[in-house]
């Protein structure tokens, strides 16, 4: 026969008034007070809260002194003079030539989504930001920098672009679109 031992009675009784005391501490004598607010708000009509207007402090003109001066915003007489014209040069594009579709968009906007071969020539799928996709040849214009399509492969289109800078005029660049497996 096993013996077990117990607590005496006197102590079982100690711990649970000791327990219900501290129970007893957790309820709030003001709850009746906060469940009468809480009836209060629910009763009260909804709606939209009341407009509060802000008055904005009133404007005061003020004189800019250097308005005579130039403007920091365009580049010194020296250089504006020496500037090349927007329209001269062997590498200006043609602005009587009506533009092409794809034009409207700058090309960081445009993406490669297919290329095929068809009666014999490359052509290249170009998705533009629109949802359009528009397909393209060798010779077609796209971008908004007058950027002709020079060459179409299997993986990317090599695209010539026209840019105009103040100093050195109409430069051309080189710039390729890539089939990225990635894009959606």
């Amino acid at each position: 026969m096993r013996c077990q031992r117990t607590a005496p009675y006197g102590v079982k009784k100690a711990a649970f008034i000791a327990a219900a005391l501290v129970l007893t501490g957790c309820v709030d004598a003001d709850l009746t007070q906060l469940e009468g607010t809480l009836a209060d708000i629910r009763q009260s009509p909804g709606g939209q809260p009341p407009v509060i207007a802000v008055t904005l402090p009133a404007s005061h003109d003020v004189s800019y002194l250097y308005s005579e001066g130039r403007s920091p915003f365009l580049p010194p007489d020296a250089i504006a003079q020496e500037s090349v014209n927007r329209s001269e040069g062997a590498l200006a594009p043609d602005q009587q030539r009506s533009p092409e579709p794809l034009e409207r968009f700058p090309l960081q906007d445009l993406r490669l989504v297919g290329t095929m071969r068809m009666a014999g020539r490359q052509v290249a799928l170009i998705a533009s930001p629109d949802g359009n996709v528009t397909s393209v040849k060798e010779g077609n214009y796209m971008g908004t920098d007058y950027g002709r399509i020079a060459q179409i492969s299997a993986q990317d289109i090599r695209v010539t672009e026209r840019v105009f800078t103040q100093r050195e005029g109409w430069q051309e660049r080189q710039v390729s679109l890539v089939i990225n497996e990635n894009n959606e």
